[in-house]
């Protein structure tokens, strides 16, 4: 975890306890409270406390503010306040402001109260501001200076703003409070090797090799810093040694699995993984973390594919309520289009876990690949059932009704899904008024198509696809042409290449009998047609060009491909008999 993310979450859980550590710290306040105001004061901030304890964090919040008219120079007061800012700093600069200024003038007055300044520090982490945090930790570790956390949090920050000389001398100065520790030696080897000092990062593993003679963890470890030097040899023989001693180490063949890809050996890199993923040493955990590294590896060695099945078999045989394995292995069945066997492995991960979103979008993923759209219903409606608030699956829903012509439904899917898209993904929002308006289309209601596309496109501008389905619905009702034209050409600026934007473009011009821009635009339409999709909508219209130019006699030449197609309209076949 990142210094940012530690000191954040450390301040977050002093901040939300039931009593906070910071309790009014006396100060030689200018201003003299009269025993009225004083106990005024008194009241109200410990009602603040009293609210905050109980959860009530606005009333706390709104107490408190109170106080701060009567006092403004009590430093508890500030840094109960500059907290609260500091939780809403992300939602305006003015919270921002306030929340530097109140903690700042807290930890300033109170430089010896630990929680105070921690507060701040957290404040300046999470607004990256890693000059002030740097300062700020440096002058806590005058006031405390033997406090082991400061040091932990001055070895972090100076490492990641790359001062990894001042880090490492932070981390000598906390061993010099304790013993040697792992995981603060490990920090000081990946800083000297950072600054390529290998030598100095060398003796920091072997001080942890020295401490713990039994544990072969260090001297693989050991290896892979010779490895990455590119001292194959010493690595080598770092390893052998580990081999003798420790013959059933996962990380043994890990490392090896390296050794052996930097010198080229593929079929020696991927037996040591096999050997580390059949080791009984080895956690279930371990081994599907190891299969998620390298599952790639093993579907590229095409020449041992029946190896890797058992391989495969036997980790599903051995853990079989792991999804992962399940999962693992159904990739590599898809590989080998095995599907039927692939969807069985993903039915078992979601009989073990079937509120995982990632597990029901691969079962979601092979119908669609396939264009299976009565099974793509089934699916994406039990994993509604699921995961109810998950919207992509009611994308998918949407589009396997849409392709089973059951447009109500489809309709009812889409404007139900609206309400589970959150405000910051306009992209999926937009999309769904966009399924809404291809809907109302097919239904003939072309009004209510157009109301959706311009929903559309207000929710998210730079959606294209939905500006060329508008366009090309405008050009066949025609309707608002230069309307039409104008998205179409954004579409083939943005994708100069997409044949079906092309065609857009080109049939605008047609309804407008710009013939010639017409045929220019459909002639690129047809040099980038993707040859393995039907294509008769885009030659009918490319025939239907031809004719107005006057090239009857490639025009019916035109046809008669466009009837061919899957997609052919039974205009199109009239066309090709010459009945035009």
């Amino acid at each position: 975890m990142s210094i940012q993310k530690t000191i954040i979450l450390v301040v977050t859980m002093l901040f939300f306890s039931s009593v906070m550590a910071i309790k009014r710290a006396p100060t030689n306040n200018e201003k003299k409270l009269t025993q009225q105001e004083q106990e005024k004061f008194d009241h109200y901030y410990y009602e603040a406390l009293l609210q905050k304890e109980k959860g009530d964090y606005a009333k706390a919040f709104d107490i408190f503010v109170q106080c701060y008219a009567i006092d403004s120079l009590d430093a508890g007061l500030s840094a109960e306040l500059g907290m609260f800012y500091a939780m809403l700093s992300d939602k305006s600069e003015e919270a921002k402001h306030h929340a530097i200024k109140h903690l700042k003038f807290a930890a300033d007055k109170l430089p010896d109260n630990w929680w105070v300044n921690l507060q701040l520090l957290g404040f300046y982490a999470q607004t990256n501001n890693a000059t002030a945090a740097i300062a700020l930790a440096e002058r806590m570790q005058t006031y405390f200076p033997y406090n082991e956390e400061i040091y932990h949090i001055l070895a972090s920050l100076y490492k990641e703003n790359k001062q990894y000389k001042k880090s490492i001398a932070a981390y000598d100065q906390l061993e010099s409070m304790s013993a040697v520790r792992e995981e603060t030696t490990l920090e000081k080897c990946r800083l000297y090797m950072e600054l390529k000092q290998p030598k100095k990062a060398i003796a920091e593993i072997e001080k942890l090799i020295k401490k713990y003679p039994h544990s072969t963890e260090y001297q693989v470890l050991l290896g892979n810093i010779y490895l990455e030097l590119g001292e194959n040899k010493k690595a080598l023989e770092v390893f052998e040694q580990v081999a003798v001693s420790d013959p059933e180490s996962p990380d043994l063949y890990i490392a090896m699995s390296d050794y052996y890809s930097k010198k080229g050996d593929k079929e020696k890199a991927n037996d040591a993984i096999r050997k580390a993923l059949t080791l009984e040493k080895l956690p279930a955990e371990g081994k599907i973390y190891i299969l998620g590294q390298y599952v790639n590896t093993f579907l590229d060695d095409t020449t041992r594919f029946d190896e890797t099945e058992s391989l495969f078999k036997m980790l599903v045989e051995r853990y079989p309520i792991e999804a992962d394995v399940h999962i693992y292995y159904s990739r590599f069945l898809q590989f080998r289009n095995r599907t039927a066997e692939a969807v069985s492995e993903i039915e078992s991960a979601l009989a073990i876990d079937s509120k995982n979103e990632n597990t029901w979008g691969e079962l979601v993923n092979i119908y669609l690949s396939e264009q299976n759209f009565a099974q793509l219903l089934e699916a994406t409606t039990r994993a509604i059932e699921n995961l109810p608030t998950a919207s992509r699956f009611y994308y998918f829903k949407t589009i396997a009704e849409f392709q089973t012509e059951n447009y109500q439904a489809a309709l009812l899917t889409s404007q139900t899904a609206l309400e589970t898209v959150p405000d910051i993904d306009p992209r999926l929002k937009s999309d769904f008024y966009g399924q809404i308006g291809d809907i109302y289309y097919k239904l003939h209601q072309s009004d209510s198509a157009f109301v959706a596309f311009d929903e559309a496109l207000k929710v998210n501008p730079a959606n294209i696809m939905i500006m060329n389905n508008y366009a090309y619905y405008l050009s066949e009702e025609n309707k608002d042409l230069r309307k039409a034209e104008t998205m179409s050409a954004k579409t083939v600026e943005k994708e100069p290449t997409n044949s079906t934007y092309l065609d857009t473009y080109a049939w605008i011009f047609y309804k407008q009998g710009n013939y010639s821009l017409a045929k220019f635009y459909i002639e690129r339409a047809i040099d980038n047609l993707d040859k393995d999709v039907p294509n008769g909508v885009v030659l009918e219209h490319y025939g239907d060009i031809l004719f107005k130019t006057g090239d009857n006699a490639k025009a019916l030449e035109i046809w008669k491909l466009a009837a061919e197609q899957q997609d052919a309209t039974a205009e199109v076949k009239q066309k090709a008999k010459g009945e035009k």
